[in-house]
């Protein structure tokens, strides 16, 4: 297979770059005017003042936040996909929030028939389900088919015994159609999977293909699909359909004024414009639903950690553990990264109040990232008006990579 593009952006949103094939040259690193970071002492003596949540990289978190952060109706943890600490700390979030709230939606970044196929999982254990969903993510060489990942929804599973029936956490799958074969498998039920859907190239025909095949069947799975195969074949990209299919479930009443928790690549969680580009918060931000006013964002970035990236070779895709895709070079830079290392102590992830009343962090401190790899992220010109990109910067060093599952 001869590959002649570098991959961009990790998971269609993550800031974490790929590096190209075995057949194209290893990244730069980035120049040294670039990679000259200083650590502002003001700055991080104010966030390590404002700290809300603190733990070990391996776990053992502890949370702080404002009341007003419990208030909120949509909270998003944005990463880089493909470390372990992620992971862990979005477990230990979840169940912190559904013990404080009793939040019991977790809004994940896949979509309506994943989100089926898991809640079927958490109420059977049925593990056949479990695999059918990641072996998708394995075989196509996405970073979502990590342990971690996968051992996560078994947790929950866990969490969920423990729980009356109405605090037990569901699944919600409002991202753009991943895997295909899946839907047409879901649709057939126990028959065939429907040919044209597989035999389309472009996506809107392989909705439209899915659409006719879908027809009149029932069930709220069922209409989920619908909305979302109906969107694809109306041309829209993958984060209005994200938007559109979390409107439709506030709106609809899954959701309606009741809070959710998810976690999502990095850009998906920005609340304001980000390369010219409306990411799924701003959406909702700029929005009349009842979160528009009461969005969390958390934004978490990697120090001294490792990474697994896919790299596409001739004889297949081959799952690497890289250690020089960080914050603070060689092939990516976050402008604050010096400050956030002040900030935070090895071998542990930290959370900090950005937002804080008298907070001395600019609206898009933290948020303008340059690669040498792919694209970056530039933040909009706020103007006078600034939204914050984020509420919330966290910071983990010293993880380890989500490793591949066998």
């Amino acid at each position: 297979m001869r590959i002649t593009r570098i991959l961009s952006l990790l998971a269609a949103a993550s800031f974490v770059p790929a590096i190209a094939s075995a057949q194209s040259t290893m990244p730069r690193p980035l120049p040294a005017e670039i990679l000259a970071d200083a650590p502002d002492k003001m700055k991080a003596d104010w966030l390590r003042a404002h700290i809300v949540a603190q733990g070990k990289v391996a776990g053992g978190m502890s949370f702080a936040f404002p009341k007003g952060f419990y208030r909120s109706r949509l909270i998003l943890l944005g990463e880089s996909h493909g470390v372990a600490a992620p992971q862990g700390l979005d477990l230990e979030l979840l169940t912190h929030l559904n013990q404080r709230i009793g939040l019991v939606y977790y809004l994940a970044e896949i979509d309506p028939v994943q989100a089926d196929y898991f809640n079927r999982y958490l109420e059977t254990g049925d593990e056949v389900l479990l695999k059918r969903v990641f072996d998708h993510w394995t075989n196509s060489g996405a970073q979502w088919g990590n342990r971690a990942f996968e051992d996560k929804v078994r947790a929950i599973r866990s969490l969920n015994a423990t729980l009356p029936a109405a605090r037990r956490i569901r699944f919600v799958g409002i991202d753009s159609v991943q895997d295909w074969r899946l839907v047409g498998e879901w649709i057939a039920g126990p028959g065939e999977p429907p040919a044209g859907i597989l035999a389309a190239k472009a996506a809107n025909d392989r909705a439209s293909a899915a659409l006719t095949a879908l027809g009149e069947k029932p069930g709220h799975v069922a209409a989920e699909l619908r909305a979302t195969l109906a969107d694809i074949v109306a041309g829209q990209q993958r984060e209005t359909v994200i938007f559109n299919n979390y409107a439709r479930a506030v709106r609809g009443g899954k959701l309606g004024n009741r809070p959710a928790y998810g976690l999502w690549g990095l850009y998906h969680v920005m609340q304001a414009g980000v390369n010219k580009t409306q990411p799924f918060a701003a959406r909702v931000a700029a929005s009349d639903l009842p979160a528009a006013s009461k969005i969390a964002s958390i934004a978490l970035l990697s120090l001294d950690s490792a990474v697994q990236i896919p790299v596409p070779f001739p004889d297949g895709v081959k799952r690497l553990r890289l250690t020089n895709f960080n914050i603070d070079g060689p092939f990516v830079m976050v402008k604050g990264a010096a400050t956030l290392r002040a900030a935070s102590e090895p071998a542990t992830i930290t959370l900090f109040d950005t937002g804080a009343r008298g907070s001395p962090i600019a609206a898009t401190d933290f948020g303008q990232i340059t690669t040498s790899v792919g694209q970056g992220f530039v933040p909009d010109d706020p103007g006078p008006q600034a939204r914050r990109l984020v509420q919330y910067v966290g910071v983990f060093r010293d993880s380890d990579w989500a490793a591949p599952r066998e």
